[in-house]
């Protein structure tokens, strides 16, 4: 008997382990989980169930001159922000910027707490012209019954003179 049941067990824990990242096709094949879903366009804003993402640019920025962007996450419908999360902000430069620091954790958050999160992003532009940063965004908003974590494109450009 229990032989069966530990049987049973295997195949019932098989078959709810399929990577998230796949989704069935109705012939049995794996097929991409975006399929169907509207694709979203890095932005300076993402918003979901449980939360709202801001990135605050600076208006302008000079050749030479530290600067800051602001990305703030704020839960929203009664989640909190998941502080036991391997919460990560990762920035990518566009070419002749330098970022003090491309990835940060929540040590390196301006504020961190179940409120929300705070990352800056400082850079000096080395020359002119508009920059256009790109980031993704990996944290996780709760509730008292369910975590969800999350990946955020986020894009914004800053006009450096």
């Amino acid at each position: 008997m229990l032989r069966k049941l530990g049987a049973f067990a295997f195949v019932i824990a098989a078959l709810g382990c399929s990577k998230p990242s796949e989704a069935r096709a109705d012939n049995g094949a794996a097929a991409p989980a975006n399929v169907g879903a509207e694709k979203k366009t890095p932005g300076t804003r993402a918003e979901g169930q449980g939360f709202i993402v801001e990135v605050t640019p600076p208006a302008s920025s000079a050749v030479g001159a530290a600067a800051t962007a602001k990305v703030v996450l704020k839960p929203t419908g009664g989640y909190h922000v998941n502080k036991e999360f391997p919460t990560a902000l990762t920035v990518a430069p566009p070419a002749g910027v330098e970022l003090k620091k491309a990835k940060q954790l929540p040590a390196d958050a301006a504020k961190f707490d179940d409120d929300g999160a705070i990352f800056d992003v400082a850079f000096t532009a080395k020359d002119a012209g508009d920059k256009r940063f790109e980031a993704t965004f990996k944290f996780a908003v709760c509730t008292a019954e369910s975590c969800d974590p999350k990946s955020e494109k986020l894009a914004w450009t800053v006009a450096v003179k």
